[in-house]
């Protein structure tokens, strides 16, 4: 296989508005001297829970904080209740520990972003991996339903490479077992599930706004969430946990998101669709183009869900194929075109939460997922030659050219 060389073909390039478009914003934030908790905060906020179809989507710096936050809120809940809870679907059944080391277990899959079982470590808690849907690669609810046990204080799932999760399935499961339902949505912006955004149906879903998705801030999260007193209580900890005395009412963290980041997300909102609808074009041509070579798996999407093709995945059987997953990553990165290996290792691997997992059963779909899956360059710079050249360079690397 041939050597690594410069990249001509970055795997993602991140879909921003236009400069002459975000330089008033920007030179109206310099001018205002207010950097952070300003106007553009606000307008984000709003256009996105009215874009999501939730009561609160809450700004803050980043995805893997937002879910830290969410994590602190609900064990906050558990001691000061929920004043929403007559009004909205309130998770506050919750037993959880609150970061006191007492060793509750959150159930996720381990094929997923190390940030969703970092945010659960970072809150004391102990996160308990399960396996995979090897379709749509996503937790199974009947899957996280076995791994619930006394000691288990909430669900976690991910709407992987973009592909919605069962948003219902598992619902049901938190509500039969009292649990509440922290989605790490970091992929969902241009995502639906029955014709609607994603963003409701769980007690909080957590999206991201970093360079490689479709709705970008620079850096920034959003939580949302239909439950008053959680999304208070996300405000608060995002300002250290000060409600304004100047008295922490617990410890929370610097969440703020920049104006400045806020401002840029808030003019994408308005293009989302434009990047969505080109990302759905070029997975589909990557589809058409792949779906004869033996050896080629796609991940699939439920009926009625529609991907944000946050990644187009692929997975690679070494045997139907006659090349590893790696050995094609290498022919492609020698022709410059740059590749990623997601989730490689996966979570239940991984040096800081190995140690949780030690003991359990295998994860033997996550395990392959690991070793098989490949993403191809994704974003506004991929057209139809770039299609061309990548999928051509898979077909040579099958035939062994």
């Amino acid at each position: 296989m041939a050597a690594e060389g410069p990249v001509r073909v970055p795997f993602v390039r991140p879909a921003l508005p236009a400069a002459e478009e975000i330089q008033p914003h920007l030179e109206a934030i310099c001018r205002s001297g207010r950097l952070t908790k300003g106007p553009y905060l606000e307008r984000l906020e709003a256009a996105a829970a009215a874009h999501l179809g939730v009561r609160h989507a809450i700004g803050v710096s980043s995805c893997t904080t937002g879910l830290m936050l969410v994590y602190q809120a609900l064990a906050e809940l558990k001691v000061t209740g929920c004043r929403a809870a007559a009004k909205v679907d309130c998770a506050t059944a919750t037993v959880l520990s609150g970061g006191d080391g007492a060793g509750g277990e959150v159930v996720m899959p381990s094929f997923t972003f190390l940030a969703a079982p970092a945010a659960v470590v970072w809150n004391g808690l102990r996160p308990v991996f399960v396996d995979v849907d090897p379709a749509s690669t996503n937790a199974r609810p009947e899957a996280v339903a076995a791994a619930i046990t006394p000691r288990t204080v909430a669900i976690s799932a991910c709407h992987n490479f973009g592909n919605p999760c069962d948003v219902a399935g598992l619902r049901q499961v938190a509500t039969k077992h009292g649990l509440p339902l922290v989605i790490d949505a970091a992929h969902g912006f241009g995502a639906l599930q029955a014709e609607r955004p994603l963003g409701g149906g769980a007690t909080a879903q957590v999206f991201s706004l970093s360079p490689t998705k479709l709705l970008v801030a620079g850096e920034g999260g959003i939580v949302a969430t239909d439950c008053d007193c959680l999304a208070t209580l996300i405000r608060v900890g995002r300002e250290y946990g000060n409600d304004g005395s100047y008295n922490a009412q617990f410890s929370g963290c610097n969440g703020r998101m920049p104006e400045m980041c806020a401002a840029t997300a808030w003019l994408g909102l308005g293009r989302l669709e434009e990047v969505a609808a080109h990302r759905r074009m070029v997975a589909a041509a990557y589809t058409a183009a792949l779906d004869g070579i033996a050896g080629i798996g796609f991940v699939a999407v439920g009926p009625g869900d529609v991907s944000s093709h946050k990644d187009f995945s692929i997975t690679i059987d070494p045997d139907r194929f006659g090349a590893t997953r790696d050995d094609l990553r290498r022919a492609l990165a020698g022709r410059g075109i740059e590749t990623r290996t997601y989730y490689d290792p996966p979570c239940h691997r991984q040096v800081a939460f190995r140690r949780f997992h030690d003991g359990r059963a295998d994860l033997p779909v996550t395990d392959s997922l690991s070793a098989r899956s490949l993403s191809l360059p994704i974003g506004p710079h991929v057209d139809a030659a770039v299609i061309g050249e990548v999928c051509g360079m898979i077909a040579a690397c099958q035939r062994r050219d």
